[in-house]
């Protein structure tokens, strides 16, 4: 579990012999996940969350048994049918006291569409499988583990990726449902979308952005003052991290790295090369094979 995930402690819960199984298919940097196992739990302890591998968020859809996560202070039980989000990066345990399966989707941080303080209000929190939001994404979740095997086969990367969508659109209609983000939080996620739609603009920035969101540029910088990245940073980052989706996109294959960063508003190939490689620690040509 811990080399299919992160770095986990899991325990038996009743006697006997435990048996389990665990089917892994990694699209890009999205992980796809299907397990059944005997009664056990697993758990993320403080030191775990340190140990430097990785951020992510798991989103576990329950297809048989029934499992208790507990995250944040909350609790809650996953029947069949339920989703629910957790985050790697901080404490949570997961137990189930019968036997069960589960399909768990392993997103980095940097590629979920809501930030980590809108996600902070939602995790051990069950999407239950009457809610209206949850009919379009429970269906899929059931079919990729269903199917984990096949999806390297048929294009399963920007299904992946439209997973992921469908997962944040619903978990943020529950947000606007059921929370009151802090305000300074939302107008970050307006802007951070905002600059999601616009990353093959080259002259976006943050005068351009500031304009948009009828703020000044001073106000803009004042958002993010305390933020893991600076506007300026944050457009780099967004477009590197879109430019690493579409480098693995099977469906792309045929156009040229230098068509990828003009897709991302870098037209420059060297600079594009070099920004590339300090944020991924290798060139985009190798990163788009795998070497």
């Amino acid at each position: 579990m811990s080399d299919a995930f992160v770095q986990l402690r899991s325990e038996q819960v009743t006697g006997g012999h435990f048996t389990a199984s665990l089917g892994v298919n990694m699209l890009g940097d999205i992980g796809l996940m299907r397990i059944h196992a005997r009664p056990h739990a697993v758990q993320r302890t403080v030191d775990l969350t340190n140990s430097g591998d990785g951020e992510f968020y798991k989103v576990s859809y329950q297809l048989d048994g029934y499992g208790l996560l507990v995250q944040d202070g909350r609790e809650t039980v996953l029947a069949p049918g339920d989703l629910a989000i957790y985050d790697t990066q901080r404490p949570y345990t997961l137990a189930f006291e019968k036997p069960a399966t589960v399909v768990v989707a392993l997103i980095p941080h940097g590629q979920f569409k809501l930030s980590t303080q809108q996600v902070g209000q939602v995790t051990a929190l069950a999407l239950k499988n009457n809610h209206p939001l949850s009919g379009t994404v429970a269906p899929l979740m059931n079919h990729l583990g269903a199917n984990l095997a096949q999806w390297d086969e048929y294009g399963g990367y920007p299904l992946a990726r439209n997973t992921v969508d469908l997962l944040a659109t619903a978990l943020g209609g529950v947000l606007g449902i059921e929370s009151v983000a802090d305000a300074k939080a939302q107008q970050r996620e307006k802007i951070t979308s905002y600059i999601d739609d616009h990353l093959n603009d080259p002259d976006l920035g943050p005068a351009q952005i500031a304009a948009a969101h009828f703020i000044s540029i001073r106000s803009l910088h004042a958002l993010f003052e305390h933020q893991s990245h600076s506007v300026a940073a944050l457009i780099r980052h967004r477009r590197l991290t879109e430019a690493s989706r579409l480098l693995r996109d099977p469906l792309l294959l045929t156009q040229s790295v230098q068509a990828i960063g003009a897709r991302v508003g870098i037209a420059d190939a060297a600079g594009f090369s070099r920004m590339f490689s300090r944020e991924f620690g290798c060139t985009p040509g190798k990163y788009r094979t795998g070497q």
